[in-house]
């Protein structure tokens, strides 16, 4: 009977090793327009039956995620800078995990807050953060330009558009239900299919439209980003709650003499950093009215989270 017990254990544990084996994790990002690979020369036309082309598309993506095993996280560690008209397939070498299956790939569009207004001349010239031309950098305040969308509109495509997003407030994960595509025994391709028509949804590019900045048609490209381009290889779009609602706050007095007080919702994550990125402090607002004292004269950031909504004001400490 005890011989029977051992080799029962045993077979479950080799099925246990065989089931749980090491993957390569490769993301893959396929840029298409009108169903077909982009090309400058890929004709597309939105929800408002404007016609379009693209010159430039790069953006940033950071923060990927890999969710395996139902709940487990792998973290690719870097931000990667794609230039959707460099090649048909973007791919990216994430790593090695040992796993059973993957239910979703999570990432952001942009530049994750910690790295966003940072110096990029820290950065090796290989370095996707590094500078750029044209460039990806709108200056410390701002930090990056998570996505540079530039092209020709209308139904002549003689009308020049430009939509280049940025600001903390639009950073947003978005989550994307796939099991990815086994590849041999020991690789594991997440397959993303990223349609471009979806880019300027809503947006008048007909009418050549400039849009630099955190708002309006700017914005609006990376509302889309978040929530329309990208699909999975099952044709799993992305889960349609990533728009975010901006959060009011206030700050005052502003400029401040060393001290000065936030209004802001009750729970709500707070953090200021400096021009350097450098985290100056953190807390939970335990009351609707917070007092900070910094002691250094300077420009700073405020973030404020709640939930999945993030808003960012600026203070000088004189």
């Amino acid at each position: 009977m005890r011989k029977i017990i051992l080799i029962f254990f045993a077979f479950i544990f080799s099925v246990t090793l065989f089931s749980q084996s090491t993957k390569e994790l490769v993301l893959t990002i396929d840029h298409t327009m009108a169903s077909a690979p982009l090309t400058s020369s890929s004709i597309g036309v939105n929800n408002l039956g404007n016609q379009f082309n693209f010159s430039r598309l790069e953006y940033y993506m950071g923060d990927i995620q890999v969710i395996y095993d139902n709940d487990s996280v792998f973290n690719y560690p870097e931000v990667v800078l794609i230039d959707a008209l460099d090649a048909a397939t973007t791919n990216l070498y994430l790593g090695s995990q040992s796993l059973d299956s993957v239910t979703a790939v999570r990432f952001a569009i942009g530049v994750g807050t910690s790295l966003n207004h940072l110096d990029p001349s820290i950065y090796s010239s290989q370095s996707p953060l590094a500078p750029k031309s044209p460039s990806m950098h709108w200056g410390w305040s701002a930090g990056y330009r998570f996505i540079a969308a530039e092209g020709m509109g209308s139904s002549s495509l003689n009308q020049g558009f430009e939509l280049h997003g940025l600001g903390d407030v639009n950073y947003a994960m978005q989550t994307i239900s796939t099991s990815g595509v086994a590849v041999g025994t020991d690789t594991l391709e997440i397959k993303l299919v990223a349609n471009y028509d979806a880019l300027t949804q809503g947006i008048a590019v007909g009418q050549g439209v400039i849009s630099h900045g955190e708002s309006g048609s700017a914005r609006q490209s990376l509302v889309n980003m978040n929530n329309h381009v990208f699909s999975s290889s099952e044709g799993n779009a992305a889960l349609s709650d990533k728009e975010l609602e901006h959060l009011d706050f206030v700050i005052y007095p502003n400029p401040a003499n060393g001290s000065f007080w936030l209004t802001v919702p009750l729970g709500s994550q707070i953090e200021v950093i400096n021009v350097l990125g450098q985290k100056i402090e953190h807390r939970t607002a335990e009351q609707t009215k917070e007092r900070f004292v910094i002691n250094k004269t300077g420009v700073y950031i405020v973030i404020l989270r709640q939930g999945k909504s993030v808003s960012t004001e600026r203070v000088i400490i004189r």
